[in-house]
């Protein structure tokens, strides 16, 4: 399947010619919805070809996010005069894929899209502070992740709020996975945050923790992928030393995670030291623009604000992520191969 968009004013005779009145219409399959572009599609891996162009400024620059507010592409920068060819991989779970395109001053002059032959998938189980949000200010690292690599690889995003290791698996998520994961594709899991909680989610880190996790790991190998054990993001809770500290390290549990790597010879993303460091790194008051605080009225949601020392805004989900990638190289995944 492939699809071909030409948004210049000349028309070309290969591909599908649109303009601002080419409005989304469910038989049709594309068109705009408001200052989005939309494609239906079958739940796929496509690979995406973008040409931009700068008439009008001396640098542009160029913002590409999909649904749900996932970053493929971040700060292009497209000189005056300049025709910019831009490519990446992304994974459809929605039957669509939905185009947000910031720009202050290039054009976009094309939008090819074609089903991905033998792509690298990279699924994520875990949390709210990994998953695809869906509504502004929150995000979680996730949604930022795919911007860091080459076309060619995909990010399968699982994650759902609010699940641990164990109610991930019962409620069917992990097998949502299974059912697609293919060899050479990889396994990120990050829990801990839920898996504290007192109630039906909950598990001991030394016991059934480690035996949730190790369920991830062992069908990840049946299946010929790679697991990659990710511990659990920092919260932004300091002690009066400026240190995180208390349920910000989330207790026994990065330990046994990281016990179970060294146990089962498995790829070790240490996010937990990586993110308190950068929010000690940042200080009090600076590491709180990482976070979801708004002022009383600043979003409907949140009409007396709201400070949030759990969830990211977007601009802390770029960076939680590029402490992801950062671990990728770290620990020397055949993966760094693939980034941009």
């Amino acid at each position: 399947m492939e699809f071909k968009f030409n948004f210049e004013p000349v028309m070309k005779s290969d591909f599908i010619n649109v303009n601002r009145s080419s409005i989304y219409k469910s038989d049709k399959k594309y068109g705009f919805e408001s200052f989005r572009f939309r494609v239906d599609l079958p739940n796929k891996n496509y690979d995406v070809k973008i040409v931009f162009k700068n008439l009008e400024v001396d640098v542009a620059k160029a913002n590409v996010m999909v649904f749900p507010r996932r970053i493929m592409l971040k700060d292009l920068k497209i000189k005056y005069g300049e025709v910019l060819q831009e490519e990446f991989t992304v994974n459809v779970k929605d039957e669509r894929i939905v185009f947000e395109i910031e720009t202050d001053g290039a054009e976009v002059c094309s939008i090819e899209v074609k089903e991905a032959q033998k792509p690298i998938v990279i699924y994520l189980a875990g949390d709210s502070t990994v998953c695809d949000q869906e509504n502004l200010p929150y995000a979680g690292w996730g949604q930022a992740f795919g911007c860091f690599f080459k076309k060619g690889v995909s990010i399968s995003n699982h994650a759902y709020s609010g699940r641990s290791s164990k109610s991930f698996i019962e409620e069917g998520r992990l097998e949502q996975i299974l059912q697609t994961i293919k060899e050479g594709d990889y396994l990120f899991i990050q829990f801990g945050h839920n898996d504290q909680k007192d109630d039906k989610r909950y598990t001991v880190a030394n016991t059934t923790y480690k035996i949730m996790l190790k369920v991830y790991i062992d069908e990840a190998r049946k299946r010929g992928a790679v697991p990659v054990l990710v511990t659990p993001v920092a919260r932004r809770h300091f002690d009066e030393n400026g240190k995180i500290a208390g349920s910000g390290l989330h207790f026994d549990y990065p330990k046994a995670m990281r016990e179970l790597a060294e146990e089962e010879n498995v790829f070790l993303i240490d996010l937990l030291q990586m993110s308190s460091q950068l929010y000690e790194k940042l200080g009090v008051e600076e590491s709180k623009k990482l976070f979801v605080y708004a002022k009383p009225g600043e979003y409907p949601q949140f009409p007396e604000g709201v400070e949030d020392n759990t969830h990211f805004n977007m601009y802390g989900a770029y960076e939680i992520a590029r402490l992801v990638v950062e671990g990728i190289k770290k620990v020397d995944l055949k993966l760094r191969e693939y980034l941009r």
